[in-house]
């Protein structure tokens, strides 16, 4: 199966989306993949005047939520093991490490808040397999991610927000009303969970038409 970046809602009606590695295994998300997302970036046009032309982002991270959900599939389907998911999940966390030169500024700081966000999908996504869910709601790791940081605990304000992000992946909705500092790094990362809650939104209503 080709594995060409195309958007989340394009595969949303598709169960695992994968390609088929020179060894044999299966792979989630390829270099082939990000780097489809990277010149696409490349190639847009951006206008702060414009949201449409910065749905690229949004884009590139509900088909990496996609892939990452399909991971979590394959484990509760018995297509994979847990470990073999991991694996799979610490993969797509090396390739979003990537190092990616743009030579407009403006996409450079899209795509580093783009990237900041993703390393939360994959965390909220191996607590996920793991079976690591807080007892906490969505709001109240939020307001602990915020104080976290506020205290200059970054790693652990970037584990809330992904345990956060697991929640969501289980089905808990992330609150129209969550409010976060716009100067500090939990909003890069409570975009990852925004995206997350994306999919999953429209899983659901993907879901829904079937029905009828």
């Amino acid at each position: 199966m080709i594995d060409d970046g195309c958007s989340a809602d394009d595969k949303l009606n598709k169960s695992i989306i994968t390609t088929i590695a020179n060894d044999g295994t299966m792979n989630y998300y390829s270099e082939t993949r990000f780097n489809n997302w990277v010149n696409r970036i490349r190639e847009a046009e951006l206008d702060l005047d414009d949201a449409d032309s910065l749905a690229v982002f949004d884009q590139m991270m509900e088909d990496f939520v996609v892939a990452c959900l399909n991971v979590i599939r394959a484990v509760k389907e018995r297509e994979i093991t847990k470990k073999n998911a991991i694996s799979e999940l610490e993969g797509m966390e090396g390739i979003l490490n990537t190092e990616v030169n743009f030579e407009d500024p403006l996409k450079s700081d899209f795509f580093e808040f783009v990237r900041e966000g993703l390393k939360t999908v994959v965390r909220a996504a191996k607590y996920c397999i793991e079976g690591k869910i807080s007892k906490k709601d969505v709001q109240t790791l939020v307001k602990e991610a915020v104080e976290k940081e506020r205290r200059g605990d970054f790693e652990g304000a970037f584990d809330a927000v992904a345990r956060a992000g697991a929640k969501v992946f289980k089905g808990e909705k992330l609150p129209e009303n969550i409010e976060v500092p716009e100067d500090g790094m939990v909003l890069n990362w409570i975009d990852g969970v925004d995206a997350i809650n994306t999919v999953m939104l429209l899983l659901e209503i993907d879901s829904s038409d079937e029905e009828f």
